[in-house]
């Protein structure tokens, strides 16, 4: 595990803990906070200036589970897009590319020389992740090979401006966190670093954006979240919810 710093909005530099996977810097298992390069640039940065550095695009803020700001939504709605041609399976990319195209106003066109802002897909060993919001740009969904397509609607979800649904200011009133069942090395991908802004609608058991009840077990098949609502199951994976659709609907009103 490493330490490095994210700016929330209107706010001082916050310490964030964060996993180096395939030189990327991935915080709550699968967001992109830029490579372990940057991250690490900021750290000496913050070292050498401690009261007045200031560094662009560093600026993330919570908005309940979407991610607060105008420069962080695309433009019109649409999202560029490129797949690596190297990408073993990329119709695992376009189902889920329709699937979101079927439920939501987002609109996704093949990245041309126009486009400044896109998304590249492709390949890497270990895990899904993905930025979350517009970046500015060149930015990445990286996908490995045991990811399905519910994995990459997640993904995906993330790239729109979406959070991990557990990560909402007002969490604690339907999940429990089991914390003494987490990995030790893991529990960084529970904390709330950054709660400020506004939940968008009602807490949503069925989101895609959610996390499993066994994620990041100390043992496997442990549960590690357990709904405050008997009888609900988390962390689906077959495709967005309604509340995910109303929530990108808010978020791009």
């Amino acid at each position: 595990m490493r330490i490095g710093y994210v700016k929330p909005l209107g706010r001082p530099y916050q310490p964030v803990v964060y996993a180096a996977v395939n030189g990327l810097a991935i915080f709550q298992g699968c967001i992109i906070l830029g490579t372990v390069a940057e991250m690490d640039a900021v750290v000496a940065a913050i070292k050498l200036q401690p009261l007045v550095l200031k560094i662009p695009d560093m600026d993330l803020q919570l908005l309940g589970a979407g991610i607060k700001g105008a420069k962080y939504r695309w433009d019109n709605k649409t999202i560029p897009y490129v797949i690596d041609p190297g990408f073993p399976n990329p119709n695992l990319i376009k189902d889920a590319i329709d699937h979101w195209r079927a439920r939501t106003d987002i609109k996704f066109v093949d990245r041309d020389q126009t486009h400044q802002d896109y998304v590249r897909f492709s390949s890497v060993r270990d895990g899904c992740a993905s930025s979350v919001g517009r970046q500015g740009g060149e930015q990445q969904v990286v996908l490995a090979p045991d990811c399905v397509t519910g994995n990459v609607i997640h993904e995906i979800g993330h790239t729109v401006g979406l959070w991990h649904e557990q990560s909402r200011s007002d969490r604690d009133k339907y999940i429990e966190i089991l914390w003494d069942k987490i990995s030790p090395t893991a529990r960084h991908n529970f904390e709330q670093h950054i709660d400020d802004g506004i939940d968008l609608g009602s807490y949503d058991y069925k989101s895609i954006m959610h996390y499993p009840a066994i994620a990041f077990p100390m043992i496997p098949g442990q549960e590690t979240i357990r709904p405050r609502q008997a009888g609900v199951e988390i962390g689906q994976r077959e495709g967005l919810s309604e509340g995910d659709i109303a929530a990108v609907a808010k978020l791009y009103a």
